[in-house]
């Protein structure tokens, strides 16, 4: 089984990897926004990426070259931000210029936030199949304070779409 992670950092998920800052010999150095990925149509049994979506200035291009590479029936994961939740907008305003500041970066990286919605009117654009939707909350990925795991949990059991940072949207190839 092939597997693209595209987006890749220091992930060891996947058979293959294509990152624009490559941090092991075995990535691939691809700007997706400006260049193919460079394999041929139909490679790829999967194609994962994991909070590159949010980043991209042009995502559905990207998302349609992500498509080109998977094979029919092969399934495209995307991990990114979500829009709806709770801390993003009350202390922690991460995506609010906060974010920037804590990682030293003096200007917003961020080009787009999603909601289950927009990644499903992406997904659906490529007319992918068996779309599902998950709420992610990931164990040393997001805050340690437990006070924001509890109400996370909490909320999440209530209103998904609020209690959890990011989102993850499969789909598979028709």
């Amino acid at each position: 089984m092939k597997i693209l992670n595209v987006g890749c950092g220091d992930q060891i998920f996947g058979t293959h990897f294509i990152d624009l800052y490559p941090q092991r010999e075995n990535v691939i150095k691809c700007d997706v926004e400006k260049e193919a990925i460079p394999f041929p149509d139909n490679y790829f049994d999967e194609v994962y990426c994991e909070n590159m979506l949010e980043h991209l200035k042009s995502p559905n291009k990207v998302l349609v070259e992500m498509l080109r590479v998977l094979k029919k029936k092969g399934k495209l994961t995307v991990i990114t931000d979500n829009a709806s939740f709770w801390a993003y907008h009350l202390g922690a305003k991460t995506h609010y210029g906060a974010y920037e500041k804590r990682s030293g970066e003096t200007e917003d990286r961020h080009y787009a936030l999603y909601t289950s919605w927009h990644l499903s009117n992406h997904f659906r654009s490529l007319n992918m199949n068996d779309i599902k939707i998950e709420y992610l909350l990931i164990p040393g990925k997001h805050s340690t304070k437990i006070l924001v795991k509890l109400l996370s949990r909490i909320i999440g059991a209530i209103l998904p779409h609020l209690g959890f940072p990011q989102i993850k949207i499969t789909g598979v190839k028709q």
